[in-house]
Parts: structure tokens; C-alpha cells; sequence
């Protein structure tokens, strides 16, 4: 039986898997929610499965060391606003229900700074749709960096957390039930990653050609993530974890 290998259906899983996928090894594509739903059914064996999933679940996983993390912004995990001015702490955001990494992340960070937000969660996942419910939306991924060219930023939520901790998001860890040792799979990929590392100008030129994106924007995007989880990032997800809890979310 062949390995079912799965990634975020997002620019940010992009540079990761390319070279994988130029070698002819198939991955399955999914928004993370999805994904998660698909890891759980075992449709997929390998993958890079949302924080709060792993928080939820990490009795039953065993994780590896390819991740998803922000440096300091993560530029697609952002809250927008349609121009519209409003006290702090009264503004009702709109949140897609395609999240709840983010969805959690939002809720530590405006306890912390003690703001009294109304958070609407949303079937909708483009912006647009969004801000018809509410002024201000929480996005993530791809619909998140289009935003970014048409609204106002209010916060980007790996700065946010960056602010807050001092340590790197985590958005996603990769994992496999733990009955599997997917090393060899994992080992692929962080290959990948070297290799799409050390080629960013090829990877930065076909990826703005895939998504139409501009070119200085992916080359700044892709360099403001990490895809290795290293001392630093282990205690950024160790310090969500705390915060999850602390705030009753887990």
C-alpha cells in the first residue's frame, strides 16, 4: 500500500513540497480543517497537521520535525478591516470556520490584551463575504495575502504573537498516527525544503506564475517562514498550548 503524503492547500506549503513533486511523488492538497479531517479518517498518513489539532490530539501522533511557523509576521494570518473605524473593544470580527489555529490564536491575543471583541464564525472563507457580516474578518492562507492588497491590516497574528511571547507561531507540526514511523517520508521532505531553500529564485518565479502573486512578495513570504522545528519553535508551541489552556479553549 502506498503512502498517502498530505499538505496545506496554501502558497505556504508551496516551497516545501516542490521539489517532492518534481521528483513525481503524489501529495494530496487540502485546506488544514480539511486535511485534519482526512488524517483522522486515514486518508492521509503523512502530513502537516493544524497546532490546535495536534494540542487536541497528540496522545494518539507522532511528530516529526517539518512544521509551518512564523519567524516574526506570517503575512496570511491577519485580521482586516474594511476601512471602518471602531473602539477596540467593541468591533465584531468575522472568522471562516475553514480555521481554528487561528481562531484560537485570535482569542489568546485580544485576552491578553484584554480586549471584549465579538468573534461571529462564518461558513464563508473569501474576505468579501466576510465583511458583509462584520467590519473587521480574521483570514488566512491565500485568501489572506490577496486581502492584504485591498483592506486595511489591523494586525498580523504571528507579530502579534511574536510581541506577546517573544517566540515563533507554530501553524501546523507534521504528524502520523502513532502507530507509523513516517521518518523516511519526513527526511523526504525536509529535503525538499533544503533544496527549495537553496532555489528560491526558480521556486519564487513558477509559484508566481501558479498563483499570481507578485514576485517580491513570495520571495519576502516564503523567506518569513520556517519549516523546521527547532528549540525555539518547540517552546512557541508548548507556550499556545499554555495559553489554550490557561483561556479554557483546550
Amino acid at each position: 500500500m502506498s503512502i498517502k503524503i498530505g499538505k496545506f492547500g496554501f502558497v505556504n506549503n508551496f516551497l516545501p513540497y516542490y521539489r517532492l513533486e518534481q521528483n513525481g511523488v503524489r501529495v494530496i492538497e487540502a485546506l488544514p480543517k480539511k486535511l485534519a479531517a482526512m488524517f483522522d479518517e486515514g486518508k492521509i498518513d503523512y502530513a502537516p497537521v493544524p497546532s490546535f489539532y495536534y494540542l487536541k490530539n497528540k496522545a494518539k501522533l507522532r511528530t516529526y520535525d517539518f512544521c509551518v511557523a512564523s519567524k516574526t509576521s506570517v503575512l496570511s494570518v491577519i485580521l482586516v478591516s474594511n476601512g471602518k473605524l471602531h473602539d477596540e473593544d467593541n468591533i465584531s470580527i468575522a472568522v471562516t470556520n475553514q480555521t481554528v489555529t487561528s481562531l484560537n490564536l485570535l482569542k489568546i491575543i485580544l485576552r491578553e490584551r484584554e480586549q471584549k471583541n465579538r468573534i461571529v464564525v462564518m461558513d464563508g472563507y473569501k474576505t468579501s463575504e466576510l465583511l458583509k457580516c462584520c467590519d473587521h474578518a480574521l483570514v488566512i492562507g491565500d485568501e489572506a495575502i490577496k486581502a492584504r492588497m485591498r483592506y486595511n491590516v489591523v494586525m498580523d497574528l504571528g507579530e502579534a504573537w511574536q510581541d506577546l511571547t517573544g517566540y515563533p507561531m507554530v501553524f501546523g507540526i507534521s504528524a502520523s498516527h502513532k502507530g507509523q514511523d513516517m521518518s523516511e517520508v519526513n527526511r523526504k521532505v525536509m529535503d525538499s525544503v533544503e533544496w527549495g531553500q537553496k532555489n528560491i529564485a526558480e521556486i519564487v518565479a513558477v509559484a508566481a506564475k501558479k498563483f499570481g502573486m507578485p514576485v517580491e512578495f513570495l520571495e519576502e513570504y516564503f523567506k518569513s517562514l520556517t519549516f523546521k522545528m527547532g528549540a525555539k519553535e518547540k517552546r512557541g508551541l508548548e507556550l499556545f498550548g499554555e495559553k489554550c489552556h490557561e483561556y479554557g479553549l483546550l
